[in-house]
């Protein structure tokens, strides 16, 4: 007789978890880094493309120029996924990414898996460490977070689950 789930993983950091209403854009990664997937992007300084969040960038990267969170693609195979397949591997060996000079595909409304720091309640809000880029349940002292206006918690870690579930709610950059 098999075994019957009680539980279920959200999936892997930058999969699209609901598709109902979700929104993609296309946005050239004109950043200096490569942008893992699930990870919060913004717009580069002279508005053409996205970056990964850098806590060093110029100007600073604020609520103001968040776009959203850079999307899984099965059009990336076969460096979509990791080579290990079990959930463990997920914080060790993050397999894919956009490369600089790639186009970035990017969630800007809908749910999206992503890894958090534990301590989200569903429908929390989301916050951005600003020293490394961390996404957290709370604002910290001034100048130490900033606030994702449109990003809500979905479905928090549990379980020992990696990854948590974020809505955004509306499109931030139009």
């Amino acid at each position: 007789m098999g075994k019957v789930l009680s539980t279920f993983d959200i999936g892997w950091p930058g999969a699209i978890s609901r598709s109902v209403d979700d929104i993609v854009v296309s946005m050239k990664n004109g950043g200096a880094e490569a942008i893992p997937f699930g990870a919060p992007v913004f717009l580069t300084a002279d508005g053409e493309g996205v970056a990964a969040y850098d806590p060093d960038a110029s100007p600073a990267q604020t609520f103001a120029s968040f776009v959203g969170f850079a999307v899984r693609s099965a059009g990336k195979t076969p460096d979509t996924y990791p080579a290990r397949q079990d959930m463990s591997s997920i914080r060790s060996d993050q397999s894919g990414a956009w490369n600089t000079g790639e186009v970035v595909e990017v969630l800007v409304r809908g749910c999206i898996a992503a890894e958090t720091s534990v301590g989200f309640l569903p429908g929390g809000s989301v916050w951005l460490r600003v020293s490394d880029g961390a996404l957290v349940p709370e604002a910290g002292e001034e100048g130490e977070t900033f606030l994702l206006e449109n990003v809500k918690m979905r479905t928090p870690q549990g379980n020992n689950r990696p990854c948590s579930e974020l809505l955004i709610t509306t499109r931030n950059i139009q």
